[in-house]
């Protein structure tokens, strides 16, 4: 027969797990609200810029740029640089382990991959992964919650230079894109270069669509410097954008998925003190059914 003294201590120590999980899923359910304000105001920010793409495109080409670039680097078919965006904590769900499923589809299998992948981790929660598993890290970035761009800034100038220098063939980042509270994809995009069918399919997969965005048309459009020189700096503020973009999405997909996380423990924990409480029920009753015969027996 249980113990009911036992069971009662089990309630307890259940009961106290469950005040502090609570509390987890408060101080994420704040700072989800908190990152999901920052990330739909930044998607109407996002929303003007590409509108600003819209209305330039048929003066000149953001894409010609890199692509020239790339056809005369020898590094054509070289190395690739992968930008991966994790978290700094745990506590998340299957988040980052649905990042790496999506990464490995391309990369994990293929041994001769890890020979060519340099591998830049923003967030250090699969950092020691990615460096027990002989990947090549070549930088790293820990960001807080209330993390602002100039955090990034070890991000931005290790891009630029590798573009300047004509270190890869292709640099890409792998990010959680923050749909609702309940659903966050796993999508990448490439930085460089830049090419047509993958900036439409990104657009595509954040549910915009540039001919969708359209600013009031005007047909005496100057650009200063001159043409070439803007291109070139619109890249780069496109690539800037980008990434503040992935690792602001991928921060609130941290904190909505932590906070399910908690509530689901939560919910757990009340499952298991109700079954607790129920096995404390009929021990307790069996203990006093016991009692109770014991008495007529004694009696007769």
């Amino acid at each position: 027969m249980a113990n009911t003294k036992l069971i009662k201590t089990k309630i307890k120590s259940v009961h106290n797990l469950q005040k502090i999980i609570k509390a987890l899923e408060i101080v994420s359910t704040v700072k989800l609200q908190k990152l999901k304000q920052r990330t739909l105001n930044f998607r109407g920010f996002m929303k003007q810029f590409l509108g600003v793409l819209y209305a330039i495109k048929d003066h000149i080409d953001i894409f010609d740029e890199n692509n020239q670039t790339n056809k005369d680097t020898k590094n054509s078919f070289g190395r690739r640089l992968i930008i991966l965006v994790t978290t700094d904590k745990w506590l998340c769900g299957s988040l980052n382990s649905k990042l790496i499923k999506h990464l490995q589809e391309k990369y994990g299998t293929i041994k001769e991959a890890k020979e060519n992948v340099d591998i830049f981790v923003i967030g250090k929660k699969w950092l020691d992964f990615f460096v027990g598993a002989g990947w090549n890290v070549v930088g790293t970035c820990h960001i807080k919650d209330n993390f602002v761009e100039n955090d990034l800034n070890s991000v931005f100038v290790y891009i630029k230079q590798a573009i300047k220098e004509n270190r890869y063939a292709k640099i890409k980042i792998y990010f959680n894109y923050f749909k609702n509270v309940v659903m966050q994809v796993p999508l990448r995009f490439k930085l460089y270069p830049l090419d047509q069918e993958s900036f439409d399919a990104f657009l595509e997969n954040i549910d915009k669509k540039l001919d969708n965005i359209a600013l009031v048309p005007n047909n005496n459009l100057l650009l200063e410097p001159d043409p070439k020189t803007y291109a070139k700096s619109l890249i780069e503020d496109i690539v800037h954008h980008i990434v503040y973009y992935a690792v602001l999405n991928n921060k609130t997909s941290e904190q909505a998925s932590r906070m399910l996380a908690m509530k689901n423990a939560k919910d757990n924990c009340g499952e298991i003190v109700s079954g607790l409480q129920t096995v404390y029920n009929k021990t307790r009753q069996q203990k006093i059914t016991q009692e109770i015969s014991e008495i007529v027996s004694w009696s007769l």
